[in-house]
């Protein structure tokens, strides 16, 4: 077997270790000799020119090496094909002195007989490595990136080609570059990455012959759901159409990376319809979403009313707690009304307004006064109030006595927070100690007409209370006019079923012992005139009483 020299084997050993090939493009061509010669031919050189004169601005590496026929000994052979590629590398070296350093040599001698006729095979093989005028490109814009591979654009090449790629996180970026929320049928949008990517040669799009590969950052927690969008031009505003195909998660930045590919220039997100139409706020990632009942300002109900406190509401929520007061237990009963000498429109002046759809109160227990200069957030949970069409909350105050007096400002939902307003009504509402949910009337309600009239005939400075045990209404007697005259203490009975169901409480403060008078309006003079029904209460049965809170009554019961 015939053996390499030393000196090949130490030339090929360095060479093997010199430059990494994978990246480039291979390109040959060969000049050939005459039997026993190693003369450069004027047209091998002519070959040779042409081939770098080619390829001159792309040369990594030029590689010559030497081949004999199989004509004599092998050692022979070894030195004239070292010749051989020597004659090619000075020649190449020496008038082409700017690729001198990337220039290889290498000699073989007979070992490579590449073809049958041996005049071919006396030759010298010259192997140019060329730089990839076309290759893989990535744009980076912080997570986002774009992996465009080479041969994307073809004819043109990536290394012509501007790319950019800008990404929105914030609800300022996708306003300010008129990017809508609603896709192409109108339906609002939630996002979790949006995008626009472009390749233009010189200032047109490209037309991309592959998919670019895309990875955009989450904004939020990734949720089940998230599809593909593609941005449509509408009269200059980007709307979404959806592409059904899923953007898939993997590991990368804060949060993950949507990876997808996408077919050309333009804008691309993913997103998902709103989860309902109330959720109308204009943040393309969202608003608020539903209470986390483990936040530390959070407080709720058996039946999930939440509270959330503003900082500075209470020195310690430790001892504050939510109570749905379903049965109204925290209004005043008819007794109650009578005792404290109030109407019903004394503590609840809004009663006409909500016409008696009253829900429930929410009380907010605590040992200490909320700060009444802060917010509190309310929540109700839409299914525990599916009754109702639309409520409003009354703010409530504990008066000094110990009862709750509501407000008469109706307080409607705020609307347009996020997918909250999907599960919940959501109040923002001065701290307070309690509140009343109903549903609100701006119309007056139209009165029934009178069943009775009662005349009061007792002395000036009795108070009068008029009360409905079945729907604890009370109200004081006023002065009426009637034939020209002011009638003190007259008024008209009405909305009620039974005249037994009306308690009439008289209070007499002129006396230096105060005196009351309860009874049944059945107890009462009755009269039956043309002009109608008539109940006359005169002065009879008055009792002493050292405070007229202490009053022991029964009737109102």
């Amino acid at each position: 077997m015939k053996k390499l020299s030393l000196s090949f084997l130490w030339i090929f050993f360095c060479a093997t270790f010199s430059f990494a090939q994978d990246d480039a493009i291979l390109d040959s061509m060969e000049v050939y000799f005459k039997l026993d010669k190693a003369v450069l031919k004027a047209e091998s050189k002519a070959s040779i020119d042409s081939a770098i004169s080619k390829y001159k601005e792309r040369i990594l590496k030029l590689r010559v090496t030497g081949h004999t026929c199989d004509l004599g000994g092998n050692n022979y052979n070894m030195g004239l094909s070292e010749r051989r590629a020597q004659a090619a590398h000075e020649y190449v070296t020496s008038t082409y002195t700017d690729i001198a350093e990337k220039t290889e040599l290498f000699f073989y001698g007979e070992k490579e007989q590449r073809y049958d006729e041996r005049d071919l095979n006396r030759r010298v093989h010259v192997l140019l490595y060329l730089e990839d005028d076309d290759r893989d490109t990535l744009i980076q814009n912080n997570c986002a990136e774009a992996f465009i591979e080479k041969g994307t654009y073809k004819p043109a090449k990536n290394k012509n080609i501007a790319f950019s790629l800008n990404y929105f996180d914030t609800k300022q970026k996708v306003q300010s570059n008129n990017i809508s929320i609603e896709d192409n049928t109108g339906r609002k949008l939630l996002f979790n990455s949006i995008a626009y990517y472009s390749a233009k040669v010189d200032g047109n799009e490209a037309t991309a012959n592959k998919a670019i590969k895309i990875k955009l950052p989450l904004v939020k927690e990734n949720k089940a759901g998230f599809t593909l969008y593609r941005g449509e031009d509408n009269g200059g505003k980007i709307v979404w159409k959806n592409t059904g195909k899923p953007c898939e998660v993997t590991a990368g930045c804060e949060k993950g990376t949507y990876n997808f590919d996408l077919q050309g220039s333009g804008y691309c997100a993913c997103a998902q319809p709103r989860a309902c139409e109330e959720d109308c706020n204009d943040d393309p990632f969202g608003g608020l979403e539903n209470p986390n009942l483990k936040a530390a300002n959070i407080k709720y109900s058996a039946e999930q009313t939440v509270a959330e406190f503003a900082n500075g509401t209470y020195a310690d929520l430790a001892g504050v707690s939510v109570i749905d007061d379903n049965k109204l237990e925290e209004d005043l009963d008819l007794c109650t009304q009578f005792k404290y000498g109030l109407t019903t429109k004394d503590w609840f002046p809004a009663y006409d307004n909500v016409n008696g759809k009253v829900k429930k109160n929410i009380i907010i227990k605590s040992s200490a006064k909320p700060n009444g200069g802060k917010t509190t957030r309310l929540y109700v949970a839409k299914d525990k109030v599916a009754d109702m069409k639309a409520p409003i909350l009354l703010k409530g105050a504990t008066t000094s006595k110990g009862y709750m007096k509501w407000g008469k400002e109706a307080i409607k939902p705020t609307t347009c927070l996020g997918t909250v307003n999907c599960d919940f009504y959501v109040f923002d509402v001065p701290a307070s100690t309690g509140y009343k949910l109903a549903e609100w009337s701006d119309k007056k309600v139209e009165q029934a007409p009178a069943s009775y009239t009662l005349k009061i005939r007792l002395l000036k400075g009795c108070e009068v209370f008029v009360g409905n045990k079945k729907t604890g209404y009370v109200y004081k007697a006023k002065n009426v006019n009637r034939s020209g005259k002011v009638r003190t203490k007259e008024f008209e009975i009405r909305d009620f079923e039974n005249a037994s169901d009306i308690v009439v409480l008289a209070r007499n403060n002129t006396k230096k012992t105060p005196r009351y008078q309860e009874v049944n309006l059945t107890d009462l003079k009755f009269k039956k005139k043309k002009s109608g029904k008539i109940y006359i209460m005169r002065r009879l049965k008055f009792k002493k009483i050292d405070n007229f809170e202490n009053i022991p009554l029964s009737k109102c019961k």
